[in-house]
């Protein structure tokens, strides 16, 4: 059996904008509402795919979205439904929709122990934040700050001296996009990986993301994958430990899912 982790925006699903910058010749589908809007897509293709793989194998979504946010995408959490999700950059491990408590207190205890309270960070960070490019502010599940900003106002000098304050405070920052994440080192998704390994049976581990933040579940997989339309491949793209797939957008999941299912299994 193969343990398929997989990121979920920009890697399974996509944007509106990101369908029409990299259109599909095959049908698209709704996959996430908010409040009657559309949120994300997915190919009619994907979703057969994945269907078909799930039949046989295990899939597990991992995404930095809060557990609400991960609900909202019905064809996953509801028509596909898998046994066991991970959200919150791995701060939360989901079986059969519900908090596995066991993991709740390791990586609490590991926040204790390992990264400074959250009210020191925001205190450096208070040192270079303005509100001509930090837009909006979020608490994610208790656990990691989101910010939205203006990438391109963001003070990049100063923003990387602010990560090398944070190094020894146990807090890390990944600037995706709009988004500028600032969490405790402790949340990471090949972490929350490794704790699901332990009491899963499987043959080969697979795993895809787009991200600087899915690097280390990616690398830690027997095959890894990543599109050329992510921020990985815009910064490593000649990285040895991804496989980096040739679509762009909606295209490129297909081409995934499609290498996933062909793959031998030793069993």
């Amino acid at each position: 059996m193969i343990l398929f982790t997989s990121d979920l925006d920009r890697t399974l699903i996509y944007s509106n904008t990101m369908m029409q910058t990299y259109p599909i010749a095959g049908d698209i589908v709704p996959v996430e509402h908010k409040e009657e809007v559309i949120m994300s897509y997915m190919s009619q293709e994907s979703i057969e795919l994945l269907k078909e793989f799930s039949k046989e194998h295990l899939f597990v979504p991992v995404t930095t979205r809060a557990v609400h946010q991960y609900e909202r995408i019905h064809a996953l959490s509801k028509d596909i439904n898998p046994k066991y999700a991970i959200t919150t950059n791995g701060g939360t491990v989901l079986i059969d929709g519900k908090p596995d408590l066991e993991w709740n207190k390791i990586v609490r205890n590991r926040l204790a122990d390992q990264s400074r309270p959250k009210e020191e960070m925001i205190k450096t960070f208070a040192k270079i934040r303005h509100e001509s490019w930090v837009l909006r502010e979020f608490y994610i599940d208790d656990l990691f700050f989101m910010f939205r900003v203006n990438r391109e106002l963001v003070p990049r000098g100063e923003l990387a001296e602010f990560q090398a304050e944070l190094a020894p405070m146990g807090w890390s920052i990944f600037l995706h996009g709009s988004k500028l994440y600032v969490l405790p080192t402790c949340l990471n998704k090949a972490f929350a990986v490794r704790y699901l390994q332990n009491f899963v049976d499987y043959d080969l581990h697979v795993a895809a993301g787009d991200s600087m933040m899915d690097y280390d579940m990616i690398i830690e997989a027997d095959y890894g994958y990543s599109a050329i339309h992510g921020e990985l491949y815009e910064k490593q793209p000649n990285d040895e430990k991804v496989k980096f797939l040739n679509g762009m957008g909606a295209t490129s999941t297909e081409e995934l899912l499609r290498n996933i299912l062909e793959l031998n299994v030793v069993r």
